[in-house]
This record gives C-alpha cells, structure tokens and sequence, in this order.
C-alpha cells in the first residue's frame, strides 16, 4: 500500500499571549488525503483501489470575554474511491458542505492557557456510485452527517497577533445518514464513545491570527 497524507493547517484565528474580548480573528484548514492499494503476486502487480480524500473549512471568531472563545467554520470536503470489480470499475464519489459552531473556554493568563470546549456541526451532502466498464450503471445517494463533541487542549501566544493551537476529542456523538435517491433504502450509522474521532482528526495542531484587536 502507498500512502500519502498531507494535513495542510492553514488554521488562521485569534488567540493572543493575552486574549482581549472583542478581539477578531479568522482562519481554516485544509487538507488532502491519498491512498493506493496494489496487490502483487510475484509476477505481476495490481491496483485493487485507490482513494482520494480533500476538505477546506474556513473560519471566524470572536472572544465574547477574556476566557470565552465563540466561532464558526464552513466546511466543503469530497473523496473518490476507485476500484476494479469483474472487468469493471466501481468508482464512489461524496461531497459535503456544511458548518461547525464552536466555543472554548480558556483558563489562566500568559501565554500558556488550557482549554475545553464544544463543537456541533452539520454537513448536509450528496454521493453517487458509478460503475463503468462491462457494466454500467450510476446510483445517486444523499448524505447528513450530525455531530458533536466535548474536547480540550491548549494555546500557546507566539505574539500579540500568531498563537499555536492544540486540540483533541474527548467524549463525541456522530450520526451519519445515507438515503438512496427516489428510493427508501437508507443506512444509519451512529457513533458515540470517548474519544471519539467525531469532528475531524482526534488531534489537531493549528496556528492562528488576530486581525483585530480590542480597541483598534
């Protein structure tokens, strides 16, 4: 198997060495994701699937108070997966698009502060499964992912306006609902657990920008 991964976080928002209430920031993310899976038998070498993840999310905030962190993001994600069946090729194709709201509360001063927070978000979407080759047919799907998550972590003030951020998951819900178009099949599948990897990567490490301050 090869494997790439390139976590792209290009997170952009406003927690300073001494946050301000007011104070604004703005940010995202993005990252790509890319797998191939071969199978070689000594003589001869063949793909078996490969698969293609993306996703941008975007995001600005505020602090309502010195320790109270409030912001949004928006998210568009997609994947395409390949792969050889019976002289065909079944190809799944998912897009996403949706939102997450966020708070944090952070503790202390300086520029060490501890935080927990929570997030929910909602990212309605469509998929389709195409089969080409010998056979041929396209089927149509839409999707709502539900979730929401208890986590925690830290920030780290490089200066007034770049501060380091970490998070991780600690206790989540996810529920995500697949419906075949003009049809009443639908699968469910729910997620619900500590630690549990509801809102993207269990942890993640960003770096963010204040592009106003209280009183400018």
């Amino acid at each position: 198997m090869k494997h790439f991964f390139l976590p792209t976080a290009l997170l952009l928002s406003a927690l300073t060495a001494h946050a301000q209430k007011g104070s604004l920031y703005i940010g995202g993310q993005a990252g790509f994701n890319s797998t191939t899976t071969t199978a070689d038998n000594g003589s001869t070498s063949t793909t078996t699937s490969k698969l293609n993840n993306w996703s941008f999310s975007p995001e600005v905030g505020t602090f309502l108070t010195n320790q109270v962190q409030l912001g949004v993001g928006f998210t568009f994600s997609g994947s395409k997966q390949e792969t050889p069946d019976l002289g065909s090729t079944i190809t799944a194709i998912t897009n996403r698009y949706g939102g997450t709201l966020y708070s944090r509360y952070f503790f202390g001063e300086g520029n060490f502060r501890p935080f927990v927070g929570v997030n929910v978000s909602v990212l309605p979407g469509n998929s389709r499964t195409e089969l080409s080759g010998l056979r041929n047919s396209t089927t149509n799907f839409t999707t709502l992912d539900l979730g929401a998550n208890l986590n925690a972590g830290f920030g780290y003030g490089l200066n007034k306006r770049l501060t380091v951020i970490g998070s991780f998951g600690t206790f989540g819900f996810q529920r995500s609902t697949s419906k075949q178009d003009d049809t009443n099949n639908k699968t469910t599948t729910t997620n619900f657990g500590l630690n549990a990897n509801t809102l993207g990567n269990l942890f993640t490490v960003g770096v963010y920008y204040t592009f106003k301050q209280s009183g400018e």
